[in-house]
């Protein structure tokens, strides 16, 4: 485990130095300017697991340093050294972001390895917390089968598309797709094949939406939507031939998809526009159903 320590004055320096190397691997570097090119130059596997930064330094001071490094987003637990009677710096180091401080004044140096540790093991625990709430976070708007968006975050992305549309006087279009034939596949090779048919669907549409732009959800049992942002009628149309394509192409049995696409009017509600969506499907499985050959 290595620690940066950024320390002009070499007996202070060479003194932390001898305090952690029973414990960590050590650098030492003299300035502000010098540590954060160091930084810089490193991969993320490769920084130090905390830093040990002094106040007052050439240049830039350790609050200018701590700045930076709170900017960059290198993620590295940073314990800011200060003079005795400069606490309230120490309390601003915290407040910018700091894990902890200490104090130089009697043999301080004592308790650098401890500090360190503990600021290491908060910064792994505050990282692993984060980790377990961004999974949560995915696990509630996600479909488990299909691994799309579920229908709960599918309105609430409809609504901020919607806004984002307004503000923007942008496009947005939206289509919803239905499996032809479903219901007679499933009955016929069962559950798991109907499983693996949803799951196909679900990578089709994935592998045919922009990645960050678009998103696609399973709307329903064999249902599915997507949300083209910036993207008018007409271009959502070529987006839903190229996923009914693939689908076809699958041969999943006599399993087919219907679309229904519809462009935001900037006057809709939600509800409104999500409803002409589901009146175009409507009748593209009603023209189906006549045997008109209609997307």
């Amino acid at each position: 485990m290595r620690v940066l320590i950024i320390e002009d004055n070499p007996d202070h320096a060479e003194l932390a130095r001898l305090a952690l190397e029973p414990h960590f691997e050590v650098c030492l570097l003299e300035s502000g300017e010098d540590a954060l090119r160091y930084l810089e130059g490193l991969a993320g596997n490769d920084r130090p697991a905390a830093i040990l930064l002094d106040y007052s330094l050439p240049g830039i001071d350790g609050l200018a340093v701590l700045d930076r490094i709170m900017e960059n987003g290198y993620d590295i637990p940073v314990i800011m050294v200060t003079g005795q009677g400069d606490e309230s710096i120490a309390v601003e180091a915290m407040k910018k972001g700091a894990f902890d401080y200490v104090v130089k004044s009697g043999n301080y140096r004592a308790v650098l390895p401890a500090i360190i540790y503990k600021a290491v093991k908060q910064h792994e625990m505050a990282a692993e917390k984060a980790r377990l709430a961004l999974e949560l976070e995915r696990l509630v708007i996600t479909d488990d089968l299909t691994g799309l968006f579920n229908r709960r975050y599918f309105y609430q992305k409809v609504d901020e598309e919607i806004v984002r549309t307004k503000r923007q006087n942008g496009k947005l279009s939206l289509i919803l797709f239905d499996l032809d034939n479903f219901k007679e596949y499933n009955d016929t090779f069962g559950h798991l094949e109907g499983d693996r048919a949803l799951k196909e669907t679900g990578r089709i549409i994935l592998s045919s939406i922009r990645d960050k732009v678009d998103s696609g959800y399973r709307y329903g049992g064999d249902e599915f939507a997507v949300i083209l942002p910036d993207t008018d009628k007409n271009q959502a149309d070529v987006v839903a031939g190229r996923i009914r394509e693939l689908v076809r192409k699958k041969k999943l049995g006599n399993v087919g998809i219907s679309a229904g696409i519809v462009e935001y009017d900037h006057e809709s509600s939600m509800e409104d526009f999500i409803k002409r969506a589901d009146d175009a499907l409507y009748e593209t499985k009603k023209l189906k159903g006549r045997g008109v050959n209609n997307k």
